[in-house]
C-alpha cells in the first residue's frame, strides 16, 4: 500500500508568506466554532482582504463585482471547512510525521539550509517553530484529507469510460485534413482567355511524372506562397472555398487538381498528404476519459462528504454572521 507520506503535497515556494505567519494572536470577536477551534472576525477580514487583491490583479468592471460578491459569500463556509478538515486530518494522519513532512518541505522549497537559519527566520517573523507547524498543517492537511477521503475513493470502470466513449463520439473526432500546394494564376476580365491557357500549360508540366511542383511554383504561382513552393499547409474542410476544398478532398494523395476557376483567376492544387476523417481510438484517449469521469464525479463526492463531515462536528456560527454563510454548493 503506497505510503499517506507519499501523497503529501510539496509545498510551493512562497510558503512562507502564504502561511501567513507573522499574523498575530489576539483577543477577538468569534464569528463561528467548530469542535474546540474558532474562526474570528479579525482571520475572517483578513481573508476576505486577501481574496479580494486577488481578484483586482485578477478582473475589473461588472466580472470583478461579481467576482467579488460570491467570494464573500463562500469564504465563512470556506473557513469553516478548512476547520473540520485539518481537525478530521488529525485522526486519518499521523500528525507528527506530517508536521516533519511539511517543515522538511518548507525548508527545502524556501532555501533555509540549517536549523539555525530557520530559527533566525521565525524571530523575525515573531513566531516560533511549534507555530510554523501548526499554520503548514492548517494550510495544506485539508487538501490531503479531500485526496484521501474523495478523490482516491472515486472508481471509474472499464465500462464507464467505454460508455462516455460511446455517447461522446464527436468529442474524439479526427477532422480530416489535407496539405496542399498551390499555384495561383491571376487573370482579369480582359485577359481571362489567356491565362487560363497559360494555367492550364502549367498544369500539364506540373502533372507530369517526375515534375517538382514546388519549383513549378516558386517560378510561375502569383501567390504569396511562391516563396514556400506553394505550400499553404494543414488545411482543413471549412478552410477553403467549395471548389478548391472538393478538390483537397478528392483528388489522390500526390496528384494534381485540374485547373479551377476563381474570381481571382486560376488555381492547380497538388495534394501532399491526407488524414480521413476518422475517431481516435479508445486506447488513445482512455486515461482522458478517466480523468474526465472522475473530475465530473468530484463535486457530487465532495459535497455529500462535507455535509457528512459538518453534521459529524460540532458547529456554532454567531447570528450576526449567520447571513454569510453559504449554502454548501
Amino acid at each position: 500500500m503506497r505510503s499517506v507520506v507519499s501523497r503529501w503535497p510539496v509545498i510551493a515556494a512562497g510558503a512562507l508568506l502564504a502561511c501567513g505567519l507573522a499574523r498575530a494572536e489576539v483577543i477577538d470577536e468569534i464569528v463561528a466554532k467548530v469542535n474546540d477551534d474558532i474562526v474570528t472576525k479579525s482571520e475572517l477580514e483578513s481573508e476576505e482582504d486577501g481574496v479580494v487583491q486577488e481578484l483586482y490583479r485578477r478582473y475589473s468592471g461588472t466580472e470583478l463585482d461579481g467576482r467579488v460578491a460570491d467570494a464573500k459569500k463562500q469564504l465563512l463556509r470556506h473557513l469553516i471547512d478548512q476547520r473540520v478538515l485539518v481537525q478530521r486530518a488529525g485522526h486519518l494522519f499521523d500528525l507528527t510525521k506530517m508536521q516533519d513532512y511539511y517543515l522538511e518541505s518548507f525548508k527545502e522549497q524556501q532555501n533555509i539550509k540549517s536549523d539555525k537559519e530557520l530559527e533566525r527566520m521565525l524571530t523575525q517573523q515573531g513566531m516560533t517553530l511549534a507555530d510554523l507547524k501548526r499554520r503548514l498543517v492548517e494550510q495544506f492537511s485539508p487538501q490531503q484529507v479531500v485526496r484521501a477521503e474523495v478523490a482516491e475513493r472515486i472508481a471509474v470502470s472499464e465500462k464507464d469510460m467505454r460508455a462516455y466513449y460511446e455517447a461522446h463520439q464527436a468529442e474524439f473526432a479526427i477532422p480530416a485534413e489535407a496539405t496542399v500546394r498551390e499555384i495561383v494564376v491571376k487573370a482579369s476580365d480582359s485577359d481571362r482567355d489567356a491565362k487560363r491557357a497559360q494555367a492550364e500549360s502549367i498544369r500539364t508540366r506540373a502533372a507530369a511524372e517526375g515534375a517538382d511542383f514546388a519549383a513549378i511554383a516558386a517560378e510561375s504561382s502569383d501567390a504569396g506562397t511562391k516563396k514556400a513552393g506553394g505550400l499553404l499547409g494543414p488545411v482543413k474542410k471549412g478552410d477553403l472555398s467549395t471548389a478548391l476544398e472538393k478538390a483537397a478532398f478528392s483528388v489522390p494523395v500526390g496528384g494534381v487538381s485540374p485547373v479551377i476557376d476563381a474570381d481571382y483567376g486560376f488555381h492547380i492544387l497538388k495534394i501532399d498528404a491526407r488524414v480521413d476523417e476518422g475517431i481516435k481510438p479508445f486506447e488513445d484517449v482512455k486515461s482522458a476519459i478517466e480523468t474526465k469521469i472522475q473530475e465530473g464525479r468530484f463535486a457530487t463526492e465532495y459535497k455529500t462528504y462535507m455535509q457528512k463531515a459538518w453534521t459529524e462536528a460540532t458547529i456554532w456560527v454567531s447570528p450576526k454572521y449567520q447571513d454569510r454563510l453559504a449554502p454548501l454548493e
